[in-house]
């Protein structure tokens, strides 16, 4: 028991000291991009000046922001009459950045409503439905939520901008937050130790296919403007591209591997609990039909959720009424089909690496 205890601390102990290390990060983008953003709220629309289709108003707002709080100052906001337009009005929440003048004075324009409350409303509502439901459990499954956040956010897009092999720190992420997640859920054991190497295994093996196909399809990773704007904003600081779209493919089929290998383990240690005397070879036949039903679902969630990502892009090509083969033949096609499918490959395979890893502790444990 000592044992386990020193190596979840171990685990934690990584995970936490994971930000703090790279926290003095060389951001090659942050000092010349970036912007203060400030809360603040209309306070009165002092009037609309109308020119043809275009309307400009001009709005009374208070900073909320404690460094600056009550500050009152007016800013202007143009309306074009196309979908972009936010008709502003009394008591909206917005947000403003500020810029200095030639006398070193702050001057405020409009950036976007403020989502900063509904949000938190949100992630908070999540929180509380999480820990009612699941108790303990509930408290572990956010802790483990956290760190693994934590560890992309403040661990792995930090080394990115600091220009190493996405697909090495993606990897090595994802596992690290696999063994992290088992360990706070699960505890140390058979269970979680045969689900980190049953999605690990998962992983590995969409990762190669995703980039195999990848090259062989020749994709870039320059089909969305993010990746576009990335390009520009780092005047010539070299990204790799491909790698970090195959980076993306490894973390977003991260979770659906873990669910599939947990619940693997998960059932069938409660099938090992009910029946202690079950052969090798019921307990892998058991292990491969929960996964074919698992299995089932999850690639649909999978390929669902990748469509629905992309639901806009389909309406334009029914709308142009375009042909199959121009339509694969578009980059940004080609990226989102190998994505879904290498995802789902590597769910897959995840299956059987779980079931054979579980009864190979199994057996293990019982010899001892």
């Amino acid at each position: 028991m000592k044992i386990k205890s020193i190596i979840l601390f171990a685990l934690l102990l990584i995970s936490i000291l994971t930000p703090i290390n790279v926290s003095a990060r060389n951001n090659v983008l942050a000092e010349e991009y970036q912007v203060n953003i400030y809360r603040a709220k209309v306070i009165e629309v002092l009037e609309e000046k109308v020119f043809g289709d275009t309307v400009i108003q001009t709005l009374q707002i208070r900073i909320l922001n404690r460094d600056l709080k009550n500050l009152e100052t007016t800013i202007a906001n143009t309306l074009v009459n196309n979908a972009y337009d936010i008709n502003l009005k009394r008591g909206n929440r917005i947000s403003v950045h500020m810029e200095l003048d030639d006398n070193n004075k702050p001057v405020f324009y409009f950036h976007g409503y403020d989502r900063s409350i509904p949000l938190m409303c949100l992630c908070l509502l999540f929180a509380i439905c999480i820990i009612i439901l699941g108790k303990v459990k509930g408290i572990r499954a956010l802790i483990a939520l956290v760190i693994t956040i934590s560890l992309i956010l403040f661990g792995l897009v930090p080394l990115l901008l600091r220009g190493n092999n996405p697909i090495i720190l993606s990897i090595i992420t994802c596992i690290l937050a696999a063994i992290i997640t088992c360990s706070i859920c699960f505890g140390v054991g058979k269970k979680s130790i045969s689900a980190i190497i049953g999605l690990s295994g998962g992983l590995l093996i969409g990762g190669i296919i995703a980039y195999l196909f990848g090259i062989i399809a020749r994709i870039t990773g320059f089909s969305h403007g993010d990746a576009q704007m990335l390009q520009y904003l780092s005047h010539g600081y070299m990204f790799d591209f491909r790698g970090l779209l195959f980076a993306g493919i490894i973390i977003g089929a991260l979770g659906a591997c873990m669910d599939v290998a947990i619940e693997i383990s998960s059932s069938l240690t409660e099938i090992k609990a009910l029946n202690p005397s079950i052969g090798k070879k019921e307990l892998i036949h058991s292990g491969f039909n929960i996964g074919r039903d698992i299995m089932g679902s999850m690639v649909n969630t999978l390929i669902l959720a990748y469509t629905g990502t992309s639901l806009a892009t389909i309406l334009i090509f029914a709308g142009l009424d375009m042909g199959f083969n121009q339509i694969v033949n578009l980059e940004s096609i080609s990226t989102e089909i190998v994505r879904a499918i290498a995802g789902s490959l590597g769910l897959v395979f995840a299956i059987p690496i779980t079931v054979f890893t579980f009864v190979l502790l199994d057996k293990k444990k019982e010899q001892s």
